[in-house]
């Protein structure tokens, strides 16, 4: 156990961390530095990368063809419930249990095999991009940095409120431009397939 314990140690040491720095330097360089240079406030630069992250989950999403695996699942799967449709023609009730049985453990394991790799490809293409990123943003906007630029540990001060609200942190900022994004790519998807 203390061997693959080291061997994880090194291989987080060695690589994993490495590579996470080298690619949040990378992301500064290109994504944050052109928009400081533009005097851009921090919470628009968020808001950007919220809305430059939802449009490389759409890019990933159809790169993964994920509607073209559900219609052909969809597809794969009503023939297969049609063909145990025609089960009810069998004479021999002993018979028809038995390929009703066949079937559904078949039907299921089909179904349990897609749901699995569709809930895999919805992490990698909704969830993993937020973690990444907002960890990313945490270590370049943390609370101590914002706390000596703006005084309060928040990209958006908030206005006096009675709430104790006092104001919105780079978390919450990238998740609701994220999530709103995401519901007008949705729609805008939606409303294209109808057109």
């Amino acid at each position: 156990m203390e061997t693959l314990n080291r061997l994880l140690d090194w291989l987080y040491l060695s690589l994993v961390a490495p590579f996470f720095l080298l690619l949040g330097k990378l992301l500064s360089l290109l994504l944050l530095k052109p928009l400081d240079l533009l005097q851009t406030p921090i919470w628009l630069q968020v808001f950007l990368l919220a809305v430059l992250t939802a449009c490389f989950a759409f890019w990933l999403r159809g790169i993964l063809d994920v509607d073209g695996k559900l219609k052909r699942f969809n597809t794969m799967f009503a023939g297969k419930r049609q063909e145990q449709q025609d089960f009810h023609l069998t004479d021999d009730k002993h018979t028809r249990k038995a390929l009703y049985q066949s079937t559904d453990d078949d039907l299921n394991a089909v179904y349990n095999t897609y749901l699995a790799g569709h809930y895999a490809r919805y992490v990698l293409i909704y969830l993993l991009p937020i973690f990444l990123i907002l960890a990313w943003l945490n270590t370049v906007y943390p609370e101590t940095f914002l706390t000596r630029k703006f005084g309060i540990p928040y990209v958006l001060p908030a206005p006096e409120n009675g709430f104790g609200v006092q104001g919105l942190s780079v978390t919450l900022v990238f998740l609701l431009t994220y999530i709103v994004t995401l519901i007008i790519g949705f729609r805008i998807r939606r409303y294209r397939s109808q057109g």
